[in-house]
């Protein structure tokens, strides 16, 4: 029931920390998984790693943020693959003054986010969906975040030059409420959505920060890639078949206090 043979899954923001993690997840499951990224040079390189390792991978040039081709994009690729069963909204993109304070944010820089982000996300799974409801069968999941569920706990950051970002809050929490959007609309065309909200990933954080964010934990660290990708390939395989408008807390149990 988990496994994941004879699918085709597309993961967006594939060659990131999580993205790859979940692409290994998905080969290790028996599916063929199109990763989709902008690095071409980086993708080919992962690209080859996944190979050697025997992996059905191939890499495919998309920026989910040019919003106004992504729905052509979308279609030549599933033209091209003879149908992608499984949609994975992972991408990251951001501004480059994405992390300043809120007090700091420019309208402009906003709106981008906003754009990048969650528009990027909604209309890219728009598009698949409608192209699985002619098949009758599909599987879209979106990575959100805690933080579109609960606030952040501030005092993490005391003392440290980071903080969460107020469009990613805003962006995550429009994900989960989309996600709901989805999955009510498409349920009777067989088409199930799901989300993910991860808490910390483990990505070489300031030992300081580390200290803080674990402390609000219940199992007393942050996650690693791969614990994030295995719920992500659960939720797209026939074990999952009756769940969707779902969001699958992955946070150690900081959400649960």
């Amino acid at each position: 029931m988990f496994s994941l043979k004879g699918e085709t899954i597309a993961v967006t923001g594939a060659l990131g920390l999580i993205g790859k993690a979940i692409v290994e997840a998905l080969s290790k499951n028996g599916a063929k998984v199109i990763m989709l990224d902008v690095d071409s040079e980086k993708g080919a390189r992962v690209l080859s790693d996944f190979l050697a390792r025997k992996y059905d991978v191939s890499y495919e040039h998309l920026d989910v943020t040019a919003l106004e081709a992504v729905r052509e994009n979308i279609k030549i690729l599933d033209e091209k693959y003879g149908g992608i069963t499984g949609w994975i909204n992972n991408a990251y993109p951001r501004t480059k003054d994405w992390g300043v304070k809120l007090e700091d944010i420019k309208v402009q820089s906003w709106r981008e986010n906003i754009d990048l982000q969650l528009n990027s996300y909604c209309i890219s799974a728009n598009e698949i969906a409608l192209l699985m409801v002619k098949r009758g069968k599909g599987c879209i999941i979106n990575v959100a975040s805690i933080y579109g569920i609960v606030a952040p706990d501030f005092s993490v950051y005391e003392g440290l030059d980071m903080t969460t970002p107020a469009p990613y809050s805003a962006v995550k929490g429009g994900i989960i409420a989309y996600t709901k959007y989805l999955a009510s609309y498409f349920g009777k065309s067989g088409i199930r959505v799901n989300a993910v909200a991860p808490g910390g990933v483990a990505n070489n954080q300031s030992e300081a920060f580390t200290k803080k964010y674990n402390a609000r934990v219940l199992l007393g660290r942050m996650a690693k890639p791969e614990e994030v990708a295995w719920p992500v390939s659960f939720l797209v395989s026939p074990a999952a078949s009756y769940i969707t408008g779902t969001i699958l807390m992955v946070d150690g149990g900081l959400s649960a206090v």
